[in-house]
């Protein structure tokens, strides 16, 4: 059961489109990644030189990785047409899964 990071950016001038789409849109999509995914960081902002930078973290459930990634991807495309808008989705293992990979196992 892995992480999904979703990280965005875009400029400053266009915070309030963004927050416009984010409004209209983020009961239901929570309600959507809910039985696919824990949300552990619900998209946290600050201010970067390069303008306003998100990050948010899901603990993605067992089995639920294909679809949630899926389902991203298609959340984000409400951003796609405000300009300078990027995005980039990341998948991490827990450090338990790594171990396990390497036939690890955490100290008890």
């Amino acid at each position: 059961m892995p992480y999904l990071f979703t990280y965005s950016i875009f400029p400053a001038d266009q915070a309030e489109n963004i927050s416009k789409a984010y409004l209209k849109v983020i009961k239901e999509e929570r309600a959507a990644m809910r039985p696919l995914a824990k949300e552990i960081i619900p998209n946290a902002v600050k201010a970067t030189e390069e303008g306003m930078s998100t990050i948010s973290v899901y603990d993605v459930k067992e089995g639920k990785l294909e679809e949630c990634l899926a389902l991203q991807q298609k959340q984000l495309l409400v951003y796609h047409d405000i300009p300078g808008f990027r995005y980039r989705m990341e998948v991490r293992f827990k450090v338990v899964e790594a171990l396990e990979m390497l036939g690890m196992k955490m100290p008890e």
